[in-house]
């Protein structure tokens, strides 16, 4: 026989009856008993809730119950072989997006500055070589990084802060190397929130 260990009860959004916290004197008992009046809580959670009507609305707890069912959702289509490989690829790409800029910035022409040439000429450079690299850039990292940021908000939903700290820095990724670091570095707090899930 399967064995399980209970630690929440189901209680009432609005109170069942008279007197009991956020009660509704307009519900019928069909919809004090209906599943969309309930939520799971902790034994803790529950007490806390019900002492405190004040600071726990009917409509807050609807939004607690939306989200938490949205998450649980999302997490039981997420297996640990999901995270794994998240995890991989997320160490992988910011390794990758190091590499790239090293490798960039070890022949940018700026790196001559000033120069004996032309000033137009070395203008010239800097443009042609801005213009590769971006190229590079799209082609190499930004299919993959678009894959992660897929992937972390399947896994970790898009509202999450480091979910969206990472579609913001991958925007703009692109123009110039200290754009890169700070995309890597999202990824590495990205990867971080996997690896304690």
């Amino acid at each position: 026989m399967d064995k399980f260990l209970n630690l929440g009860v189901a209680a009432h959004i609005r109170a069942a009856s008279p007197g009991g916290p956020r009660y509704d004197a307009t519900m019928s008992p069909e919809q004090r008993r209906s599943a969309e009046n309930a939520i799971w809580l902790c034994n803790t959670c529950s007490k806390v809730i019900d002492d405190s009507p004040d600071a726990f609305t009917v409509d807050g707890l609807h939004a607690w119950k939306v989200n938490a069912e949205m998450a649980a959702s999302r997490d039981s289509k997420v297996t640990a072989d999901h995270v794994g490989s998240a995890i991989v690829e997320l160490e992988a790409l910011r390794l990758e997006i190091l590499r790239f800029s090293s490798y960039w910035q070890s022949f940018d022409p700026t790196n001559e500055w000033p120069s004996k040439s032309p000033f137009e000429e070395v203008s010239r450079n800097i443009i042609k070589h801005s213009q590769l690299r971006i190229a590079a850039y799209e082609e190499q990292l930004s299919p993959r990084i678009s894959d992660a940021l897929s992937l972390a908000m399947v896994i970790l939903g898009p509202d999450s802060t480091e979910v969206k700290n990472l579609a913001s820095v991958s925007e703009y990724a692109r123009t110039n190397y200290l754009s890169m670091m700070e995309c890597a570095r999202a990824l590495q707090k990205v990867k971080d929130v996997l690896t304690m899930r």
